[in-house]
């Protein structure tokens, strides 16, 4: 069974490198790889499952999985070595997001225009709506384009590059997340309160409570995590 997951995985691989599955295009149904390979859905299952674990592929809730651009998939390949020589890396990396998005909160809300708004509004609807559900998919989805939203309000690419890399690591590879709580829990409804002062700071231009409020989410959600692991 190894030995047949290993060649489907370096086929799927292989398919990517050479374009034939190309980058931002959405990868073949398991049942059709399945049907093509000659193997069985699980094993296709583990192997694309294994090239998301490296960045090289992305699952969208109920719209299948994409091949994720090459400057992406380098990036995360650099966040998950990382992660794989410093075990003890998440309260680094929470650290260093806390920086990063205490930063980009400020310089969204001095250069966000009206198409920023508009997404960062949306966004918001999408994250709370997710917050007051308990699908742990659809809450990882919508937290990560929330604050995508926010660095893409920057005009500064490198902030956004680095979050989206940084908040894929944290959620999918090292399974630092507070997704999958229940709509009525405090920290969810928390969360929710958090996502709404922040942006509604972005959006009155007011950075210095933008960056008070980013950084105030950041540090709350790294006390929520560290409770849960001794709660574990």
């Amino acid at each position: 069974m190894s030995s047949q997951l290993d060649q489907v995985t370096a086929h799927l691989e292989q398919a990517v490198l050479e374009g034939r599955y190309a980058p931002g295009k959405r990868l073949p149904s398991e049942r059709m790889l399945s049907e093509s390979l000659g193997v069985s859905r699980a094993t296709v299952r583990e192997a694309v499952g294994s090239l998301v674990s490296r960045g090289w592929l992305a699952r969208r809730q109920g719209d299948g999985t994409y091949v994720v651009e090459q400057s992406d998939r380098r990036m995360a390949e650099i966040w998950l070595d990382m992660a794989q020589r410093h075990p003890m890396l998440q309260g680094d990396l929470v650290e260093f997001r806390a920086m990063l998005e205490s930063r980009a909160a400020e310089l969204a809300a001095l250069r966000h225009d009206a198409a920023d708004r508009v997404r960062l509004e949306a966004a918001l609807v999408d994250v709370d709506k997710a917050y007051a559900g308990s699908e742990r998919r659809e809450q990882i989805r919508s937290d990560v384009a929330f604050h995508r939203a926010i660095a893409d309000a920057t005009h500064n690419p490198v902030f956004s590059y680095l979050i989206a890399s940084l908040l894929a690591l944290l959620h999918d590879h090292v399974q630092l997340s507070l997704a999958g709580l229940e709509p009525q829990s405090r920290t969810a409804q928390q969360l929710r309160v958090q996502h709404r002062a922040l942006l509604d700071a972005i959006l009155a231009r007011d950075a210095e409570r933008a960056r008070r409020a980013a950084s105030g989410h950041i540090d709350f959600v790294a006390v929520r995590l560290n409770a849960l692991a001794r709660e574990a």
